[in-house]
């Protein structure tokens, strides 16, 4: 059983004051909340948030740069830990914040599997199997062998995406890096993120693309300023997100 429990949950990112963090408190169009103490400011990242997702629950996540969407992500991660309230989680989190984060230029396709294999937990004498199935799969034939700053862009995102085959996890937290697919991957590649998706017990997804959130979700989560503005169905949710993005355009 895959669980995620989020009761009043509320984070902040302390900075120490100086001039030049002072003269940054003029309320923006984005951001979270800052409030000024005696020697920090302090960024209400998520103002007392609850949600609880369970198995099957497909759920994502829109608002505007500096809602909350990215720290609600780590949370349920279990990445951050809350300032108040509690988090609960049940069942092994795959985050995938970012898949082609940690690679290095200088090393081989082959190279840059290994080490992923390794932060992903893999038993040592499964580690070949794997990297030979990502190397079939990516299409890469010799590239494979050569350093990552020998790669063109699309050979980078075969790379990439191939590597989602080492995936393993009860509960998906994905960003928006799940919209970035290449057009010329072949039919093996852009299946296996849906295989990805399916098998997981609960997902929770980030993304701005309406068409990305209805194919994969079935409820959505809209944030404003570090709290919850609505939940509910995707398009109910996601009409009203929209219509409120429109009149803030109008105003502005």
């Amino acid at each position: 059983m895959a669980l995620i429990d989020i009761r009043d949950a509320s984070v902040s990112y302390y900075l120490r004051k100086n001039r030049a963090s002072m003269k940054s408190l003029e309320r923006g169009v984005v951001g979270a909340q800052i409030t000024v103490g005696r020697r920090y400011l302090e960024i209400m990242a998520l103002q007392q948030i609850s949600l609880s997702l369970k198995d099957g629950e497909r759920v994502g996540l829109v608002g505007i740069n500096g809602s909350g969407k990215s720290t609600l992500l780590k949370l349920c991660a279990g990445a951050l830990a809350a300032q108040s309230g509690s988090v609960t989680i049940e069942g092994k989190v795959s985050p995938q914040f970012a898949l082609g984060s940690g690679m290095r230029q200088t090393l081989t396709g082959r190279q840059n599997t290994e080490l992923k294999c390794l932060y992903m937990g893999i038993p040592q004498s499964a580690i070949a199997a794997h990297v030979e199935e990502v190397k079939e799969l990516s299409g890469l034939g010799g590239y494979f062998e050569l350093p990552l700053q020998s790669y063109s862009a699309g050979m980078r995102s075969r790379l990439v995406m191939s590597l989602l085959r080492l995936v393993r996890g009860e509960i998906l937290v994905m960003d928006e890096w799940v919209n970035a697919a290449d057009p010329s991957l072949n039919n093996s590649l852009q299946g296996i993120q849906s295989q990805l998706i399916q098998k997981a017990k609960i997902l929770l997804l980030a993304s701005h693309s309406r068409r990305v959130l209805e194919e994969w979700v079935e409820k959505l989560v809209w944030l404003d300023n570090g709290a919850i503005a609505a939940f509910g169905n995707v398009g109910d949710v996601y009409k009203e997100y929209d219509s409120w993005l429109k009149e803030r355009r109008a105003a502005r």
